[in-house]
């Protein structure tokens, strides 16, 4: 099959180069019609907040530069509109009706969820209604759309109006990778890294670290960066947090797993009590498995998709400090517990998330678009 990749898609956000390699690794053709529209993650959120005024003058070169590229690309069998082609897809659409292609919209999430989560846009007001509108017409102009989590794809179906033979679930994946070694023997290292944002409760992950503040050896390290950091830190200072070491920076996903999760005795998830955290299997997860480290997270529909509880990962109920430090003191105490958690990781990753099994899912929704 040969598939055309479409969109202003960044091709280094893990979703697209995961779904890229997976369709390539099982024998499709791709070849990537894009033109970039961001320059870099701080001028996407200035347009997200409203302050890139030249917005549109910027969306119409890049749309004249698809329309172009389009024209060179040759036939093809489908088009999928790569993360985050919201907008693009209302040109997707156009194309499809000259070339009588499928079009697939890997939607992955929804827009007005992830303004109102980012604390961008209160639910309700013009902007967020503008996302929120944004997600019903993308829906609606694909022939299919992507989701990671069957809870995403009925909160598709139920708020955004699309049909449900329309969607269809390709999970978030990871790169598989060798195991770690273990971590050293002294001390307990609890790890975070990711976005400082309401939806992964960091709030949570401190009220874990404060009822553990006595633990002998037991140290958080917190890596990222995001709109809460400095919250977290001044609460971190007001409860004298000596237990917490907050590392604010952005890695390379090689240079976080050598860096941090090398030295870990467990990761973490995500623990907010929105309704999108529990419909979501964030990276961060399948990264700590691929690598072979046991983790925490909070359960949920979604987590439940993915995850055996005790078998894959321990599961602990949202915004609560107390539970998730009880689990931690468990996975403390039973070195058994963490080495068979970390061994159940990577194999899991290799079956259902790395690129490849991503690629079978991801062109077997290809072959039905096309067929229908």
């Amino acid at each position: 099959m040969r598939v055309c990749y479409f969109g202003t898609y960044d091709p280094g956000f893990a979703r697209n180069a995961l779904l890229l390699a997976g369709l390539r690794a099982v024998g499709a053709s791709v070849v990537e019609c894009r033109a970039p529209l961001w320059r870099d993650t701080a001028d996407k959120l200035a347009a997200a907040r409203g302050v890139a005024p030249d917005f549109g003058r910027r969306l119409a070169g890049a749309w004249r530069a698809l329309l172009a590229r389009h024209r060179a690309v040759g036939p093809y069998d489908a088009l999928v509109v790569g993360y985050a082609g919201h907008l693009d897809v209302l040109l997707a659409h156009h194309l499809a009706r000259r070339t009588g292609r499928p079009v697939v919209l890997d939607a992955f999430l929804s827009l007005a969820e992830t303004v109102e989560d980012r604390a961008l846009a209160r639910v309700g007001s013009a902007r967020w209604r503008a996302a929120r509108l944004l997600d019903r017409l993308a829906g609606r102009r694909a022939d299919r759309v992507l989701v990671d989590t069957g809870a995403h794809a009925a909160y598709f179906a139920r708020e955004l109006g699309v049909p449900p033979q329309r969607l269809a679930v390709v999970p978030m994946g990871a790169w598989s990778r060798p195991p770690l070694p273990a971590p050293p023997a002294d001390g307990f290292e609890v790890v975070y890294y990711g976005g400082y944002i309401p939806l992964h409760g960091l709030e949570h992950v401190l009220g874990a670290a404060r009822l553990l503040a006595g633990a002998p050896g037991v140290r958080f390290t917190l890596v990222g960066d995001g709109q809460e950091y400095e919250a977290v830190a001044a609460r971190a200072r007001a409860w004298g947090l000596g237990n917490v070491r907050l590392a604010r920076e952005w890695l390379s996903e090689d240079a976080l797993v050598a860096r941090y999760l090398a030295p870990a005795h467990v990761c973490l998830g995500v623990f907010g009590a929105s309704a999108k955290a529990a419909r979501v299997v964030p990276t961060k997860v399948l990264l700590a498995l691929a690598a072979g480290r046991p983790v925490v997270t909070r359960d949920s529909p979604a987590a439940r998709e993915a995850l055996v509880d005790g078998e894959h990962a321990l599961l602990c109920p949202p915004a609560d400090a107390a539970a998730l430090a009880t689990a931690l003191q468990r996975l403390r105490a039973d070195v058994t517990l963490r080495e068979r958690l970390a061994a159940a990781g990577p194999p899991l990753i290799a079956t259902r998330h790395a690129p490849e099994p991503l690629g079978r899912q991801l062109l077997a929704v290809l072959a039905d678009a096309v067929s229908a």
